[in-house]
């Protein structure tokens, strides 16, 4: 009894053994194979992974459109506003110098003068002067004179003006006495002056004195000329 209970004793013993041994085997070689895959799963994954976003994600660069821009068609209407803008500065410039387009008169002094005024432009103007006098009593003297004409405006004085010019005259001078015979000569003349138009009315009054020099027949120079003027403009 003795001996066989020592007997299953030493089998339990043996087959314990065994089992333990077969029961450490499998989890060596799982955790080598877990280790084994671990590694390969990790060296796979870290080489594809580059690679795949490399060769997947392509750069697509789109192209914003940009606004539209008006730029040329803004200058071109500051351009034509411009040069519409222009002759509405030189007609008001020009109404500022003249303050008139035209005016007829009278002028005294030097015998008595019928004379006419027209504007060419802003600061030009042409004038002619159809005279009468009877030179002292000696006889009767008939002379035109054309001229051109520069006016500038005054701006300490609203309507006052200064003016030069120039020109040419023709005097045509019969004697009292029959006996002798008419006289006709030619020349030049210039004008200076000081002219005031009024500002609510169509008038306009001057002062200035027209030099001339005849250089036809008794040539020399003459000095006569010019008067107080009185005109009506329009």
């Amino acid at each position: 009894m003795k001996n066989l209970f020592i007997i299953l004793l030493g089998m339990l013993t043996i087959s314990g053994l065994s089992a333990q041994s077969q029961t450490k085997k499998p989890v060596k070689r799982t955790t080598s194979t877990t280790k084994a895959t671990g590694a390969k799963s990790t060296s796979t994954t870290s080489k594809k992974t580059p690679v795949k976003t490399a060769a997947k994600t392509p750069t697509r660069t789109t192209a914003t459109p940009k606004p539209a821009t008006y730029k040329p068609v803004e200058s071109q209407e500051i351009t034509e506003v411009k040069s519409a803008s222009k002759p509405a500065m030189q007609t008001k410039a020009n109404a500022e110098s003249s303050s008139f387009k035209a005016a007829v008169g009278l002028k005294f002094i030097y015998g008595l003068s019928l004379t006419g005024k027209v504007f060419i432009s802003g600061n030009s103007a042409l004038e002619g002067i159809l005279r009468y006098n009877t030179a002292g009593g000696l006889g009767s003297n008939i002379a035109f004179t054309g001229l051109y004409e520069y006016h500038q405006s005054i701006k300490d004085v609203a309507g006052l003006s200064w003016y030069v010019g120039g020109g040419g005259h023709v005097n045509y001078f019969s004697w009292k006495d029959n006996d002798l015979d008419a006289v006709t000569t030619f020349g030049v003349a210039g004008i200076i002056g000081l002219e005031y138009k009024f500002k609510n009315l169509p008038l306009a009054v001057s002062a200035d004195w027209q030099p001339g020099y005849i250089i036809s027949n008794n040539i020399g120079f003459s000095a006569e000329n010019g008067g107080i003027g009185v005109k009506y403009t329009f």
